[in-house]
């Protein structure tokens, strides 16, 4: 009885400390988010990790259990956290999506907002030949087009009209509100919400073609290649092309087997934009221009404002270390501090 006393009080103590650490970090860091898991996962991994270092979940580990949860198409409910910390992001991800993702402590959330309206870098990869309901890999398939005329030509002529100010309707497959609800919650049950989704004004600063290739071979540019962690699971993960599925994608089909068939044109893009764009819904009304259809097969967001991808971002990892977080801390104070004197 003395024993089990003992090891709560120290427990609390424990506890105690750790609260005090966590409650000293202040302000805004950028994490590279992998692909995979939903903003949402990664901040529960740092609210429930931070402090515990070594003696931490592994971070591998989490991201199992999150995919387990997707996996089950329910909704996600959390346990109470041990720490009262205040936590949040600036700019959402998809659970596919890789990158830069901003996030605030305590006061830094207060300061995530200017940053959910500024600039934006995105290197995009898109399919052309079918379009999909989420307008990604993840989604059914709706259509499936003939790709013989797709070219690269056709391409560079049809992106200068998705720069600048421009409206986009936003996928029924996002997180906006309509009515209190996110877009996905209707979509996921089927309800018909087409006509409550209104069109935004969004900006586009620039677009560039940076490859183009073909089922022809008809290629163009170089193209750019994804950090080895995010490219394992876009082309032999999730996405991993199996030729034994031959031809045989048809409407209705679950697009991510066939996402990287070489029989859909395949084209890379550089994106600079505001906040509020969505790649997807870009790549989706590009498809349509073309007349061709086409879907986004993968997102990595390279830069936001002056934060860069692996310059000035930690993993996932190094989440549950105070000290790394406190220096990822003070190292996006610098940059910014630094941008704004230029």
């Amino acid at each position: 009885m003395l024993k089990a006393a003992a090891a709560e009080v120290a427990k609390r103590q424990s506890t105690s400390r750790l609260s005090n650490a966590a409650k000293s970090l202040n302000g805004i860091f950028a994490v590279n988010k992998p692909p995979g898991i939903s903003c949402t996962g990664l901040l529960d991994y740092f609210k429930r990790n931070i402090g515990r270092n070594s003696s931490g979940i592994p971070f591998a580990a989490h991201y199992e259990r999150e995919n387990e949860l997707r996996k089950t198409g329910k909704k996600v409910f959390r346990r109470k956290y041990q720490l009262d910390l205040r936590v949040g992001h600036g700019g959402t991800l998809d659970v596919e999506a890789a990158g830069v993702l901003l996030v605030g402590i305590d006061k830094g959330c207060k300061l995530l907002n200017q940053y959910l309206t500024g600039g934006k870098t995105y290197m995009a990869t898109g399919r052309m030949g079918v379009v999909t309901d989420t307008r990604d890999a993840e989604g059914k398939i709706l259509e499936i087009h003939d790709t013989k005329y797709a070219s690269c030509d056709a391409v560079q002529q049809a992106l200068p009209q998705f720069i600048g100010d421009i409206n986009q309707v936003p996928p029924v497959y996002s997180a906006l509100k309509v009515d209190g609800k996110r877009l996905y919650e209707y979509a996921r049950k089927g309800e018909p919400i087409l006509d409550s989704i209104r069109s935004r004004k969004v900006h586009v600063e620039d677009i560039r073609l940076l490859y183009f290739n073909n089922s022809l071979n008809q290629h163009w540019g170089q193209k750019v290649a994804l950090p080895d962690d995010i490219a394992d699971y876009f082309v032999s993960g999730r996405y991993q092309w199996d030729s034994r599925n031959g031809s045989k994608m048809q409407v209705g089909d679950m697009m991510a087997p066939y996402c990287n068939s070489p029989d859909l044109p395949v084209f890379q893009l550089l994106i600079k934009s505001g906040g509020g764009v969505y790649v997807r819904s870009l790549i989706h009304d590009l498809g349509v221009q073309l007349g061709c259809g086409a879907f986004m097969a993968s997102l990595v967001r390279i830069a936001q404002g002056p934060l860069r991808l692996d310059r000035d971002t930690i993993n996932p990892e190094d989440l549950p270390y105070i000290d790394r977080v406190m220096n990822a801390i003070r190292h996006t104070e610098n940059v910014i501090a630094k941008n704004r004197a230029i």
